[in-house]
């Protein structure tokens, strides 16, 4: 999967990259994140960390101070230029990592994901009714990664996703979905099918 997007208007930087940081971007990692990865035993959560950090170090550079919040979120503990907001994820091949002057969020999934097993706890009847014809064989992988960017965009988590956020319209054609958080119209969530994956992103 092929993402790497850059938006100067609002300096929107979305990369999608395979779990594999190379020697040179591994050099990029500061002490503290040398010390951090070093807690981190499975080795594909190293790959999927060092991965992510390697991304974020080279946007913003060294000195960007990175922390996690008590739902064991990544955030910027102060903005670095005009980036003032980050959002991450991943599957066992690749990273997502996005960075935004406004609240966003990221979501990349497998599509090979059994979606169906949990289907009921985020598609409600009245979305499958109306959307999945529309939204083709791909219906239920659109459904929860979209859910799931504007999970982190509305970082609240107490979200519920039957209740609170609700997929108003799919159109497959421009690879976009329209929602509602809390009954209010979000910024319209694009996303992209390729290499077996899927990846939404939302920012605004």
């Amino acid at each position: 999967m092929d993402i790497d997007i850059k938006n100067n208007m609002e300096a929107t930087i979305l990369k999608v990259a395979a779990v594999e940081p190379t020697a040179e971007e591994s050099a990029l990692l500061t002490e503290s994140d040398r010390e951090h990865l070093a807690t981190l035993s499975a080795p594909a959560r190293r790959a999927q960390w060092s991965t992510c950090r390697t991304i974020l170090r080279s946007e913003l550079g060294e000195g960007a101070e990175l922390r996690y919040t008590a739902s064991g979120a990544l955030v910027l503990a102060r903005p670095v230029g005009e980036v003032r907001y980050i959002s991450l994820s991943h599957t066992e091949q690749l990273v997502a990592v996005m960075l935004c002057t406004k609240r966003c969020g990221v979501d990349i999934e497998s599509i090979d994901r059994n979606f169906s097993r949990v289907a009921s706890r985020f598609i409600s009847h009245d979305e499958r009714e109306r959307l999945e014809s529309k939204a083709g064989p791909h219906f239920e992988a659109i459904m929860w990664s979209a859910k799931e960017a504007l999970y982190k965009y509305g970082s609240n988590p107490g979200l519920d996703f039957i209740q609170d956020l609700i997929i108003t319209d799919i159109d497959p054609d421009q690879q976009c979905a329209y929602a509602e958080l809390y009954g209010l119209s979000t910024p319209v969530v694009r996303y992209q099918i390729a290499d077996g994956h899927i990846c939404c992103w939302v920012c605004g």
